[in-house]
This record gives structure tokens, sequence and C-alpha cells, in this order.
């Protein structure tokens, strides 16, 4: 029976350890620990270290790793974003230079004194913070009423400012109302109370609100409760996550928390959004409550456990150690990991609000334009600047209508965003291919230039007719999963100076890929139809925790397919016929994953042919949009 965890963080550690501190526990303790709760496998390696630095360095993830006293008390700061302190009132940065002062919050002495946004403070009370170190916050922080002196650099001129330390409340969760009935949630972290603070927020500007805009740009995480109970604020009751644990055995969790809001939903998410923040974007990405717009997200879709003195007092006193534990899926059954989320609109950092804000300023009556992305659709705001409009319509994949009216109070009909963007006189840059017209698969394809998941063989030109060598293939695919890998060489034929070797590796670290043989991989080889059906197989069953499951027991009986189906599996290898087999039947249940995610009818597909690159990019299309990963 395993002991009980205290604190389970889906967190992405801003405070990354690099060197594991001096502590009181003890690599043997460690590893006692890891034994019981590590979610991967413990190389032997680890056995034979005599440092918890030495440790960590070798289990290679980032994630896991031992805190003092201190670096705990801070993380929790971090985690919980939502700060009760005493100090000046500033929102801060560590840098070589001095401690950054990025915000001057209202409240505080801070503001009061004149601190200002960009000011550097190099030294409090005397003591010089020149590199910037926690310890130096410490400094600032005391008894309310007493009093601090920091020295701020300014435009090259240092000046000494002597503050009286505050009260200082910062939320993680506040909302605001914007312009034209948009309620605005800036979500900084999943603290305890971030669910709480959401719900009093939608009740209580709910009426006044025709959009909700949720921002969770830079939000690392936090605690999966409290994700769990925003989606159901959101979305109603409803299953939203499932952890896999060391064993394999998979938990799901509920929600009975009945929704807030029904108002239309629009997220903001960029490339530090993860853990907590990727498992609300994906939830509401797979219930189809609402639209994502931004970049995509960080991909980490593992959760940790945090062991201390509540948890285990006999290894910790104050100190803790914090293990991966858990490996997590969204509502559909989708791990975010190393994936990320990609947005319904994956659009450059600094046009994702101004979009999702001309999204929310439209109407049926005045707007020259409309959209359908996924399954909602927006009117867009007539006054929007071209620049944004150009970023919108880039956005925008074929599957998504566009629709324009030539002249005011005219029918809204449909085009294609390059049309819009020439009777609108844009300066637009398109992300499909020029060369893909005449393709059967010219729609999928454009989709994944679209995301930004394809690279063509020469800018705008994707070459569809050209095959597919198995080192391209891995290249391709490694862009879609966001992986690559310069760790350890799987095959004596892949050279580590090879254009291609971290992909390949990385495929192969992933089981996505096997060797043909000899310890040799044939990187320059064709890559036939049922190597490609079976390493999609693969890849929907490394996404999808239902699939996963759905292939083992195929992989254990291959007799339990209909008749049909073996039928159409005969002419496979028998290798490949369980992996073929999760595409074409895939499951119906709770979870409304199902077949199939094949780009072409399996009676038309040879499989000892080579594989074309316009079929390669209709087979990976087919199973993101089968996971509803893309719309």
């Amino acid at each position: 029976m395993k002991k009980y965890l205290s604190r389970i963080i889906a967190a992405f550690l801003a405070l990354t350890l690099l060197a594991a501190p001096a502590s009181a526990l003890s690599v043997s303790q460690a590893l006692e620990l890891l034994e019981e709760y590590y979610y991967y496998d413990i190389p032997e390696e680890a056995y034979e270290t005599e440092t918890l630095d030495e440790l960590f360095q070798l289990l290679g993830d980032p994630y896991t790793g031992y805190m003092t006293a201190e670096q705990y008390g801070a993380f929790l700061d971090l985690v919980e974003d939502t700060v009760d302190l005493v100090g000046i009132g500033v929102e801060i940065n560590y840098t070589e230079q001095g401690i950054l002062i990025k915000n001057v919050l209202s409240g505080g002495s801070a503001l009061e004194g004149g601190l200002q946004p960009g000011d550097v403070i190099v030294a409090i009370n005397g003591t010089s913070c020149t590199p910037a170190l926690e310890e130096h916050r410490q400094l600032m922080l005391g008894e309310e009423g007493t009093k601090v002196t920091v020295t701020v650099l300014r435009e090259g001129q240092t000046q000494d400012y002597t503050l009286t330390r505050k009260a200082i409340y910062i939320p993680n969760t506040e909302i605001t109302l914007l312009e034209g009935g948009v309620g605005y949630v800036d979500c900084n972290s999943f603290g305890v109370d971030t669910d709480e603070l959401l719900i009093q927020g939608l009740e209580k500007y709910d009426s006044q609100v025709n959009y909700w805009l949720l921002d969770l740009r830079d939000n690392t995480g936090g605690y999966v409760d409290s994700a769990i109970e925003t989606l159901a604020a959101l979305n109603g009751p409803g299953r939203y996550l499932y952890f896999e644990d060391q064993d394999g055995y998979v938990t799901g969790y509920v929600s009975y928390t009945a929704a807030a809001t029904q108002k239309p939903l629009i997220l903001l998410v960029n490339g530090v959004s993860a853990s907590s923040s990727e498992l609300v974007a994906s939830g509401i990405r797979d219930t189809g409550r609402g639209i994502i717009i931004g970049s995509r997200t960080f991909g980490k879709g593992v959760a940790q456990s945090v062991l201390d003195e509540e948890s285990a007092p006999e290894y910790f006193d104050g100190d803790c150690l914090k293990i991966t534990t858990n490996r997590f899926y969204s509502a559909g059954g989708d791990t975010p990991d190393r994936m990320g989320v990609i947005p319904t609109l994956l659009v450059d950092d600094g046009y994702a609000a101004p979009v999702a804000i001309a999204l929310t300023g439209g109407s049926a009556e005045t707007s020259m334009m409309g959209i359908i992305p996924g399954t909602s659709s927006f009117y867009v705001d007539p006054d929007t600047e071209d620049d944004v409009l150009c970023a919108l319509l880039e956005a925008m994949p074929p599957q998504s209508p566009v629709f324009y009216r030539t002249v005011p109070g005219g029918n809204l009909n449909e085009y294609t965003p390059a049309q819009v963007a020439e009777m609108m006189g844009l300066d637009f840059h398109s992300r499909w291919f020029s060369d893909v017209e005449d393709s059967r698969y010219a729609n999928a394809i454009n989709a994944m230039g679209t995301y930004r998941l394809l690279s063509g063989t020469a800018p705008g030109v994707f070459s569809p007719k050209g095959q597919l060598t198995r080192a391209q293939l891995c290249v391709m695919l490694a862009r879609v999963l966001n992986v690559t890998s310069a760790g350890l060489n799987h095959f004596s034929d892949v050279d580590a100076g090879a254009w291609y070797s971290g992909e390949v590796n990385a495929m192969a670290a992933l089981g996505l890929v096997d060797g043909v043989g000899g310890g040799k991989f044939a990187p320059d080889s064709p890559v036939t139809q049922q190597e490609f059906l079976t390493i999609m197989g693969r890849t929907a069953r490394y996404i999808n925790v239902v699939l996963d499951a759905y292939g083992k027991a195929v992989k254990d009986s291959l007799e339990k397919l209909p008749p049909d189906m073996a039928l159409g599996l005969s002419d496979f290898a028998e290798w490949a016929r369980s992996d073929i087999a999760v595409l074409i039947w895939g499951l119906e249940d709770a979870l409304d994953v199902r077949g199939d995610m094949l780009y072409t009818s399996l009676k038309y597909i040879d499989p000892t042919a080579p594989t074309l690159r316009e079929e390669a990019a209709a087979g990976m299309y087919a199973v993101l949009r089968g996971l509803s990963i893309l719309p």
C-alpha cells in the first residue's frame, strides 16, 4: 500500500534546480522513494551514484528533485501565486544584474515611493544583490510597519529608496470587464483558491458579459484539482482528468460542479502555458466548449507529487522531494506530454490577444467577415486593424470556413482566406502550399501547414508526390510530436551528425519506430505503407490512453477482431496488424474515441508500396483529427 501523498502538483517548476543542495536526505533514501513512486524506470546506474546531484542528473527528469525548506516555501509561493505577504509590493525576476522589477503593485510602498517597472534593485540595506538570489528577496520581507532601504539602478544611475513594509495581497486570478461585453480572466497559476476566485467572478459578472476571455499565457500550472474545478466551472460536471501511474493503472477524476456560465469562451495560451494550463486547454478543446488562440503550449503531460514532512515525516523536516509520479490525460484521453496543446487558431504571441478581441467585437449585422473555427461561430469586428486580420486569416485551415460579404448588407459567402485577403487588399502570407491543389489530400496537407506541423521541400512547396524515406518520416513525425533527442544512439547506421539523427533516436526512444535488424535502421530506405500505418497506430496509442489500452487488448487477442476487419488486415504482415487495427476500429465508450483514423480505405492500400509525402501528411492529419487534437 503506497503512502498517502499530501500534494499532487502538475506544475512546471520555474525554480529548476541545476544542482541538488546539501540535504538531510541521503541517496539511498531518495532511491527508496523513487522505487515506490517514480513514474519512469530507474536506470541501473542510479544505484552507483554518490550524491543527489548525480542521481537527478542521471534521471534526466527536470521535474524530479530535492528542495530545501527555503526552496520548498518559494516553490509553494510560485504555485499558489496568491500571495499575502508583508513587503514593498513589487513583482520581480532574478537576474545577473540584480532584482528586476516586473510590476509595481497598487497598495504597496514601492508605488508610493516612485519605483517603476524596469528598475533594478542592486542592494538591500546595503547588501549587494548582484547576481540576485532567493535569499535577497527575503531581505525585502519583514514585519509590517518596519522599513527597508533598496538601492535602485535606473538609466545608469543609482538611488536609495527607504520604504515601509506593508501587507500585500496578490490574487492569482483576477477578472475585469473590457469594452464590448468581454469578461477578461487573468489566471497566473492554479492555486488552492483559483477555482473559487473564478466562480465568484463568473457569477458576479456573467450577466454583463457576451464573451469570456480566459488568459492562461505564462501560466505554468499548479494543483490539478483546481484545474479540474476550473473546467467544471466553465463546462459543467464531467470527467476531465486521467492519471496513469508507474504500474500502468489509470484513474479518472470527475467534478460535479455546475457550470457558472454558458457564454462563448476563448482561451489564450503560449509556449509557457504548461501542465494544469494544458489540462484546462485540452479539456476545453475536447468538449468543444470554446476555442484556443495563441502558440503551441509547453508540453508537460506529467504530474509530480511532493513528499514532505506531512506525507513522509521519517524522511523530511521542512524540506521535500518532488517526484514525477503520473502521466496525465485530458477529458478526451489525450496527453499533452511533449506535444503540448495546439491552439484552434495558431497565431504569433503578439497577435493572440488582438485576434481574440477581434472575434468578440462583431455582429451578424455589422461584420464583413465571419469564421467558424472548430465548432463555434464568430463575427469579426469591422474596425480590426489589417495586420490583425492577416494574422487571423493566416491561421485558418481549409476545414474552418471563412465567410465574407463584398458589400455592406450583402450576403456572407464562403471564400478561401487568400481570396478574402485579396478582396480586402491585405498583405497576406498564406501557410497553405502552392503545389497541392491537385492532390486528393490537399485539405489535409494545408491544414498541417496552417498549424506549422509540416515543412515543405522549398518555401511554399510541399512536393506531394515525392516518396518518403524512413529518416524523413521520423523528422516529419518528430515535428508533429514536438520531440527530439540528443541522447542514446539506437542504430549503428544512424550517424550522430546526420541531419535526422535526433529525430530518429527520439522516435525509437518513444517506441514508435523499429530497426530493420542487426542494429540498423536503414534511414534512406523508402517507408512502406504497412510500416507507415504501424507507426501511425503507435502514435495514436502514445497520445491516447484509451487507444493504448485497446491496442494492448488487440495485440493479446487478434481473434477478437470482427471477421470483416480480420479479412481487411490479412494482407498485412502479422507484426503490423494490431497497431493498424487501432486506426481502423478504435473504441466507442465514455471518452467517445473511435475510428477510423486512416487517410483512405484499407482496401486501396498496398502494404508493401512506398508511402508518398501527401499520404504521410494525410495520415498524420487523420490521426490528429480523429483524436480531436485538430479541427
